[in-house]
């Protein structure tokens, strides 16, 4: 029985990346019983996205197409993906990542084997530059991105929660979007907005309402971080965004304030110790304390 998959890569005035993405897809190793094609959603860019696609399309063996969402936003470009097409399975890559060439084969053998709804995929840096001395593997985590020593270090088991999952490597079957919805839009950073946690909050609703989801330590993308990632600002205002996207999803929340006061302490003793990554890990998660009582006191 042939089994349907489109490969879903939302972009956004990354005209310049983008290439190296779909180059990536198109060099898929895609087992003889899966017919794939891949969909590129146009989020509204206005650089030369659509002729870099549309240009690499022509000439790609394996079937590719690009549609324009013009509402900004992931959540927007991602549900226009799972609208367009009427595959059994839809993956999503970020378009500023790389794919192994067995990433889709070992995702989709994952998910199959273990029957899941939903799946997130191995998530390894592809630094543009040196990172900073204090940017070390416990922070990686602030940027969506695997420290996979640690993870093949430990029990397969360890991997399987809410926080490894991120949506640069993720693959759903088509029916858990028809029993437990789609992206919520009112979620996502762009533009003014500073709330995120989108792919958070529908993995959460998955899990709750009784749906499968796993982790594929062998399906491996490559995510690109650039230089201006790699800073304390930029982090302060993911980890605050992200805080602010918890509250206004619902989710569950260890934003209480003996979490405020601990990691205010090790904030300190980490200073004190001349430990900057740690010092950094802990001032973060003070943000991300402070971005989600805002979110709880707009929400209200």
């Amino acid at each position: 029985m042939t089994v349907k998959l489109t490969i879903a890569i939302p972009t956004h005035n990354r005209a310049a990346l983008v290439r190296d993405t779909l180059a990536s897809v198109a060099s898929l190793a895609i087992p003889a019983a899966v017919e794939a094609d891949c969909l590129v959603i146009d989020n509204a860019s206005t650089d030369d996205t659509a002729a870099v696609v549309d240009d690499f399309a022509r000439g790609s063996a394996l079937a590719m197409r690009r549609v324009f969402e013009p509402h900004p936003g992931s959540s927007f470009a991602r549900n226009r993906a799972v609208d367009e097409t009427a595959s059994d399975y839809i993956f999503f890559i970020d378009d500023d990542a790389m794919a192994e060439r067995d990433w889709a084969t070992e995702l989709l053998d994952e998910m199959r084997r273990r029957d899941l709804d939903a799946a997130c995929g191995m998530v390894l840096p592809r630094w543009s530059s040196p990172p900073p001395k204090w940017l070390g593997p416990s922070l990686w985590v602030k940027l969506a991105v695997h420290d996979r020593r640690a993870i093949e270090s430990q029990p397969a088991s360890s991997a399987e929660r809410l926080d490894n999952y991120f949506s640069a490597n993720v693959g759903f079957k088509r029916s858990a979007f028809a029993r437990f919805g789609k992206f919520r839009e009112d979620l996502g950073v762009v533009g003014g907005n500073p709330i995120s946690g989108e792919d958070t909050e529908l993995f959460a609703r998955i899990l709750e309402r009784g749906g499968t989801m796993g982790f594929a330590p062998r399906a491996i993308v490559h995510h690109l971080i650039p230089r201006e990632r790699m800073t304390t600002a930029y982090l302060r205002r993911k980890s605050f965004a992200f805080g602010m996207g918890t509250a206004f999803a619902g989710l569950r929340s260890h934003n209480h304030f003996d979490k405020l006061v601990r990691n205010g302490v090790r904030m300190a003793a980490a200073a004190m110790r001349g430990d900057p990554e740690r010092a950094i890990y802990h001032e973060l998660e003070c943000a991300n304390f402070f971005g989600y009582w805002r979110g709880r006191l707009l929400a209200r």
